[in-house]
């Protein structure tokens, strides 16, 4: 009698523990891929505020007198995946009178981050893989995705795409009004803290590396 009274014990703690670490799981995956999302980025503690208007110098931008619109992106990010195709109608009404440039940034050693990016969305497009986060670091960067707009080699709009997560409120798309505003050359529009302060994914440059990435669809 006291044998099977132990092994019922033994079955009721397992099946317990088996409930709590499926719960634990189901938990760090939402965690992971939704609830961090809405929040703000962490800021990495030596990071140099850059304020709109200050004066940039980078080698990616070789026609100052066009306007330079940067796309922060990361293989690796949910954020930038799933805004791409709002990334891609900018590009196809504007690639005619704006400097497109994408910055790459991805955890692990990749070949070629540049034609990665090319191949898989078909843009024909400059693609810079800022491997050590130089770029980021010149721009006030630490998350993706990130919109940057260069106007006069000054700072003009820096911050995020829209409101949605998806990017499918057309009265928040942030850097489209951004982009519109610089080439009927007015001043840098107010823009609500949704637009300026960071959501997304840390770069990974500033984020400890992690080798096990859950979903990568």
């Amino acid at each position: 009698m006291s044998n099977r009274k132990d092994d019922s014990r033994s079955r009721i703690i397992i099946a317990s523990t088996f409930i709590v670490l499926c719960f634990s799981t189901i938990m760090f995956i939402f965690w992971k891929q939704e609830v961090k999302f809405t929040l703000p980025t962490p800021k990495p503690t030596d990071l140099e505020q850059i304020a709109i208007g200050t004066e940039v110098a980078l080698n990616l931008v070789t026609d100052s007198s066009k306007i330079t619109f940067i796309h922060y992106y990361n293989y690796d990010c949910p954020c930038s995946r799933f805004n791409i195709n709002e990334f891609k109608q900018m590009y196809y009404k504007y690639k005619d009178q704006i400097d497109f440039t994408v910055v790459v940034q991805a955890a692990d050693e990749r070949k070629d981050a540049k034609q990665l990016f090319k191949e898989k969305y078909e843009l024909d497009i400059k693609v810079i893989h800022d491997k050590n986060g130089t770029i980021a670091k010149t721009l006030g960067i630490y998350s993706t995705p990130q919109a940057i707009i260069i106007k006069n080699n000054q700072l003009y709009y820096r911050g995020n795409y829209n409101k949605a997560r998806f990017c499918t409120s057309r009265n928040t798309k942030f850097a489209e009004l951004a982009l519109s505003a610089a080439i009927n050359n007015e001043k840098t529009p107010w823009m609500p803290q949704l637009a300026t302060v960071a959501y997304g994914c840390e770069l990974p440059s500033n984020e400890e590396m992690t080798t096990i990435n859950l979903f990568n669809f």
